[in-house]
């Protein structure tokens, strides 16, 4: 990175106009750029996805403890009514000992009836038999749900930390921007936050004389402020682009913005910023804030935009977990 800023320079002082090559390398660095937003959008919707799925299974855990309880009452109800069959039995039993000596009619038809209980009793054991297999196999799968939502349910905490912790670390950061741009005004210096990144807008006019890639003395102290802030914090990336308005060939625009942020890295990295850590791009006139109609939107447009991202690497091992 450092010895491809070093040639770009040597590039720019040597000439006007940006090489094919290190218009690809832009494009590409811009690609990269464009990469990191939509994997932090897949983040947030896998988050999404996790929360959903997480209501789903408290959903079918209720479901399963409704089955559960429904199937214990019934079964409940079957050994109630076994026994119940039992104690007939017995009565049975006793009855048929009593009347051995009756009329063989009677014994017959004592005979059957006792046959007719036996059978409705088996029947009445087959179907317990049935239902407590039933209630373990519930049982299980209530536990196993209960085991993913568990799991599930942890790993939305873990997420939900993280995020915590990458928002904490922006809030940080931008109070400690705010602070220590205290002196400049908000025509020369904006600082937001914005799906999960901190922008800091800074003005041509505090930078750079019209049509120069020089920053002042003004320009320089105030990057070199925003440098401490950035060292104390070694886990932020940092993207440096340089936009320009519509005045003048694209050419010149591209080369311009380039050249704007590179100048700005230098004073980053020389303020002890590591240089894999910034990424510099131009913008050229292709991504305005305001419409290019007037002198005063077009002062808006030119300007140096420095994006601060998190490490969002353990956000992505938890998704892919």
């Amino acid at each position: 990175m450092k010895n491809f800023l070093l040639l770009s320079m040597i590039a720019l002082m040597l000439g006007s106009c940006v090489s094919q090559r290190k218009y690809d390398d832009l494009l590409a660095q811009n690609k990269r750029l464009e990469n990191r937003i939509d994997r932090l959008e897949q983040v947030r919707q896998s988050y999404d996805q996790l929360v959903v799925e997480h209501s789903n299974l408290e959903q079918q855990h209720r479901s399963v403890s409704a089955e559960r309880a429904e199937l214990e009452t019934r079964a409940g109800n079957l050994r109630s009514s076994l026994d119940d069959l039992n104690r007939e039995y017995e009565e049975l039993v006793n009855q048929n000992r009593m009347l051995l000596s009756s009329a063989t009619e009677e014994r017959q038809t004592l005979v059957e009836e006792l046959g007719r209980k036996e059978n409705e009793i088996a029947q009445k054991e087959r179907r317990l038999e049935r239902l407590e297999r039933d209630l373990e196999a519930k049982e299980k799968n209530l536990n196993e749900l209960q085991a993913s939502l568990q799991e599930r349910e942890a790993r939305i905490n873990e997420l939900n930390d993280q995020i915590n912790a990458q928002r904490e670390i922006l809030d940080n950061v931008m109070a400690g921007i705010n602070q220590a741009l205290l002196g400049f005004s908000d025509t020369d210096i904006t600082v937001t936050q914005k799906d999960g990144r901190v922008y800091i807008s800074m003005s041509q006019e505090l930078l750079f004389a019209k049509g120069s890639d020089v920053i002042d003395a003004k320009g320089r102290g105030a990057v070199i402020q925003l440098a401490e802030v950035l060292n104390a914090n070694p886990d932020i990336a940092i993207t440096v682009e340089g936009h320009t308005d519509s005045d003048g060939s694209a050419d010149r625009n591209w080369d311009l913005s380039v050249s704007r942020a590179t100048a700005v890295v230098k004073i980053l990295t020389r303020a002890g910023i590591n240089p894999k850590r910034i990424t510099a791009a131009g913008r050229a006139l292709y991504h305005p804030v305001a419409p290019n109609d007037t002198e005063v939107n077009k002062a808006l447009n030119r300007r140096t935009e420095i994006i601060l991202s998190p490490d969002l690497s353990k956000l992505y091992d938890l998704i892919q977990s």
